[in-house]
């Protein structure tokens, strides 16, 4: 054929992708759930009243009827093997593979910890980090995981950037006594601290268990009032309050999916609905700013298996729980004692014009020059300004400068670098295109 007919419907095909995909959205649904216990022994629990076999069904059932994208869940084993298990057993099950994990954390000495999962065909892990201390340098508890993601956009492939956003994954400090109040404060200042000093995505969700009794905890407060107003976290369906055996909240508890007479010899919290622990927060850009690249989706925030006339009472109590399928509301309540709690949210897609598909530069080179000197090397295919920034894993700017192009000519930028041996990523961005590199220093 012809190189000038395969050169046009090259252009064609790339022109009508970008004509569908500006301006679009994709809309992920993230969940929570404490899974309680899983192949742990903790409390009362066992390998026979807590049957991870047993266990790897129910959640099975409650993960295809939500359909998520991306799941934190607490309360696994502190043992790989186990978050290994679940991957296998629970997720990428009956011919689905999509599923993919983070990497195994823990603190060294809680018995449980957190995991995330995510569709690999959506959304891909750049980095994670762990809190284990507080701000008097303490142990916590329990660990707090974060995980920066980034949506899989299918203009990457033609230079095109994409959306990050962090999902954070906490279980605080179970207990209604003050110190326990107390513990609960000090791992939301230690993440509160770390938002806003090392982590600058504004795009944030933090889920998981907060086994909080009412939103006047410090716990609590230190997320909603932060200064500035835009570290905030929100409620998405504003019900802040005196949550515990309160029925102006009975739509929205999460704990407990069973009455007092059915606790599996204590290993279920019994007592029915009446404690809203498990939530989903989100940041001030996600819920307030209509022109960010991630937006909260009005309506999507859900409590699986509450339909708001079981107050005191277990998810299969009288009156019948229609608010799901009767398998996945036995699926709840044999599980654990926990509700799984979702919601949806858009990415907005990148978009690309005909004439910038490709970044402008090539023969991209990066190379040490001395201990502490970074040297970038490029040529250019046209003229003008762009930005140079170097970031770490973490999306810390490290480094942000502007640089001149010159078309077909060779390009060379020396930059003192006093940082760390580690993985960086040096950002060019120019008007309607962007690209990444990744490096190891020195």
């Amino acid at each position: 054929m012809n190189p000038s007919i395969i050169r046009f419907l090259c252009l064609f095909f790339i022109a009508s992708l970008w004509q569908t995909h500006a301006q679009s959205v994709e809309n992920l649904r993230l969940m929570t759930y404490n899974i309680l216990s899983y192949r742990t022994a903790n409390g009362q629990c066992t390998g026979n009243n807590n049957n991870p076999t047993s266990k790897d069904g129910y959640i099975k059932t409650v993960v295809q009827y939500i359909d998520p994208d991306i799941i934190v869940m607490n309360e696994i084993g502190a043992q790989p093997v186990n978050s290994d298990r679940l991957l296998t057993n629970a997720l990428n099950v009956g011919g689905i593979d999509k599923w993919e994990q983070a990497n195994y954390s823990s603190n060294g000495w809680s018995n449980l910890v957190n995991m995330l999962f995510y569709d690999s065909t959506k959304v891909g892990l750049h980095s994670q980090q762990l809190i284990d201390k507080d701000l008097q340098n303490q142990s916590l508890v329990r660990a707090i995981d974060l995980y920066r993601l980034y949506y899989k956009d299918p203009l990457l492939d033609l230079g095109g950037d994409t959306v990050y956003f962090v999902v954070v994954a906490l279980h605080l400090k179970a207990g209604n006594s003050s110190a326990d109040a107390n513990d609960r404060d000090d791992a939301t200042a230690a993440l509160i601290d770390l938002l806003k000093t090392k982590v600058s995505d504004e795009h944030v969700f933090i889920c998981g268990d907060f086994n909080s009794y009412n939103a006047n905890e410090g716990g609590i407060q230190n997320l909603m009032t932060a200064s500035p107003p835009s570290e905030r976290f929100f409620d998405p369906i504003d019900k802040m309050g005196g949550w515990n055996n309160s029925p102006i909240y009975a739509a929205v508890h999460t704990q407990s999916t069973r009455n007092s007479g059915n606790t599996n010899s204590g290993c279920f919290s019994g007592g029915g609905l009446d404690d809203r622990f498990d939530m989903i927060l989100v940041s001030d850009a996600v819920l307030n700013d209509a022109g960010s690249e991630v937006n909260y989706t009005a309506g999507s925030y859900e409590v699986l298996g509450n339909d708001g006339s079981h107050f005191n009472k277990g998810i299969t109590d009288i009156p019948t729980n229609g608010s799901a399928p009767s398998a996945v509301i036995d699926a709840l309540s044999d599980n654990s004692d926990h509700l799984p709690v979702y919601l949806e949210f858009d990415v907005h897609k990148q978009s690309l014009s005909t004439s910038n598909i490709l970044p402008p530069v090539s023969d991209l080179r990066i190379h040490a020059a001395a201990a502490d000197r970074l040297v970038v090397q490029m040529r250019s295919r046209t003229s003008g300004s762009i930005q140079l920034r170097v970031v770490d894993l973490l999306g810390r700017k490290l480094i942000e400068r502007p640089f001149e192009l010159h078309k077909g000519t060779s390009g060379k930028v020396e930059i003192d670098f006093p940082y760390q041996k580690g993985i960086y990523l040096l950002q060019l961005q120019g008007a309607g295109w962007a690209t990444t590199e990744r490096f190891q220093w020195p």
